[in-house]
């Protein structure tokens, strides 16, 4: 009796072993995995000017970045309603004090009224962003370019241009596929995995028991776990394959 509840207590043991460490894969990185649930298909524009970085910007693609008060100097920028054309305050916002004529100039030089798509997104600040539309923040705050993906649509579906060997690769690559093309060098396109419905799990497509969670089960966790490295396979056999290919070609074009 007393071996039978020894082994029920270690399989439940066990058990619950095994969903804690599910768990803790997919809540662990859930702030890596932003990029799943994150809207790429909105649309942005500069809707905001800061006198001290002189540059247009659009909130939602740079916002954060020009939050600190007292440091940055943020105009904002709205559309008029009858023309669609930029109204362009003469004073600070909240204060009586005018705007600089030469502050004034370059910000009614900026473009205010085009739509500008997602093809960026930031590792760092785990956000979407347009580069058209947004500062050199990102490029240059956030652990440098290398915390910047490059995004792309084809047919209606996003891509992230990449090598396949960057530093935040292993923390999103069980939301990125497998690569569907490269551009003749060592650069792969990725498609980005969503899921159909969120609060989905990525491999059965059953209910997960937390909206945060990827996967409902420590045996639904297993067999994605194998398909991300079968996926991760594939993907560093092409880029062995690229980089084969550029070496072939840099010593024909030197003998």
């Amino acid at each position: 009796m007393e071996d039978e509840a020894g082994a029920a207590a270690a399989a439940a043991a066990a058990a619950a072993a095994a969903r804690y460490q599910f768990m803790k894969e997919d809540v662990g990185a859930v702030v890596e995995e932003e990029l799943e649930a994150a809207d790429l298909s909105r649309t942005c524009r500069r809707d905001s000017y800061c006198a001290v970085c002189a540059k247009a910007f659009c909130s939602h693609c740079c916002g954060f970045h020009h939050s600190w008060t007292g440091f940055h100097v943020v105009i904002p920028i709205a559309l008029d309603a009858a023309t669609g054309q930029p109204s362009l305050p003469t004073h600070y916002p909240g204060s009586t004090d005018p705007i600089p004529a030469f502050i004034a100039d370059r910000m009614a030089a900026a473009d205010y009224a085009t739509p500008l798509a997602v093809d960026a997104y930031c590792v760092a600040c785990m956000a979407p962003f347009c580069e058209r539309a947004a500062c050199y923040h990102h490029r240059r705050g956030c652990g440098g370019g290398d915390a910047v993906l490059r995004l792309e649509v084809r047919g209606g579906r996003h891509y992230v241009r990449c090598r396949g060997d960057e530093d935040w690769f292993s923390y999103l690559e069980r939301i990125l596929g497998d690569p569907v093309a490269d551009d003749g060098g060592e650069m792969m396109l990725v498609p980005v995995l969503k899921r159909e419905q969120p609060g989905t799990c990525v491999q059965c497509g059953g209910p997960v028991p937390c909206p945060i969670l990827l996967r409902c089960s420590p045996s639904c966790a297993a067999r994605h776990n194998q398909e991300v490295a079968r996926r991760r396979e594939r993907r560093d056999a092409m880029r062995a394959s690229l980089q084969l290919a550029k070496l072939h070609i840099h010593g024909s074009a030197s003998s």
